[in-house]
């Protein structure tokens, strides 16, 4: 449940000129699906666009709300221009949008409604993520410390990136046990992480602590790709080439974010 939530807007993001190979299309916005999914009219047919190199809160969790009012009041029933970048697993074609000189990929990230994800095959991704480290620097949207509920003793623990490890030799599918990442508890008391979630960029893998996770001052504990809290489970977590790992208490408040 979000609780009193403020999501502060700076200046709206303009882009640099798409690439001389990219590939654009101009439509009209007919329906927006949530934070990140558009329903864009071209050429007297409609297509689900999926916003590139973001990703926005899913239904059930925090700010799942504010980004899909932000996406609406943003865009419904205008003209855009969208940058194609290809299609996602589900035939979604993924793009930059613009609508006018602003480039709403980034506004939501900068916004804190969305998360950056990491591309190195696209050119607008080091601004997605660029934007992501202001936002989470500022505290805006999602990155505000009580943005779900009230925090505790939870702001004492991290992921430790020093000692995690997310590509471990050989096959990835086959190494589900030597991938891992670290959480450890820097403060002076205990911390109860039932109902917590670890989560990387994608809006797939979700990992829940179960009741009984209890945090010793001091102790740290691994996390790893093949334990039973993982949703879906049985395969790989955290890209090779570059991801993030986000830890969430309870109410879904951010605790720590480490990226690589």
């Amino acid at each position: 449940m979000l609780l009193g939530a403020v999501v502060v807007f700076g200046c709206t993001p303009t882009a640099e000129a798409p690439p001389d190979d990219a590939t654009t299309s101009e439509g009209m916005v007919v329906w927006i699906t949530d934070g990140d999914t558009i329903q864009v009219v071209v050429s007297d047919q409609e297509v689900e666009v999926r916003l590139a190199g973001i990703n926005a809160p899913e239904r059930e969790e925090c700010f799942y709300g504010p980004a899909l009012d932000h996406l609406i009041d943003t865009l419904r029933d205008k003209a855009v221009t969208m940058e194609i970048v290809g299609d996602d697993q589900f035939g979604r074609t993924l793009a930059h949008v613009f609508e006018g000189e602003r480039y709403v990929n980034e506004e939501m990230v900068t916004s804190g409604l969305a998360i950056a994800t990491t591309d190195d095959g696209d050119p607008r991704s080091p601004a997605l993520l660029a934007a992501e480290e202001r936002a989470a620097a500022n505290g805006v949207g999602l990155w505000e410390p009580e943005a779900c509920g009230p925090v505790d003793e939870s702001r004492s623990v991290e992921i430790d990136g020093s000692v995690s490890v997310t590509d471990p030799p050989g096959p990835d599918e086959e190494t589900l046990g030597e991938e891992w990442v670290v959480v450890a508890n820097r403060g002076g008391a205990v911390v109860d992480l039932e109902g917590w979630t670890l989560r990387d960029e994608s809006s797939r893998h979700r990992y829940t602590f179960p009741a009984g996770a209890m945090l010793d001052p001091g102790r740290a504990l691994q996390v790893r790709s093949d334990d039973a809290g993982w949703a879906p489970g049985g395969e790989p977590v955290w890209n090779n080439d570059g991801d993030m790992a986000l830890l969430r208490d309870q109410h879904g408040n951010v605790v720590s974010r480490w990226r690589y």
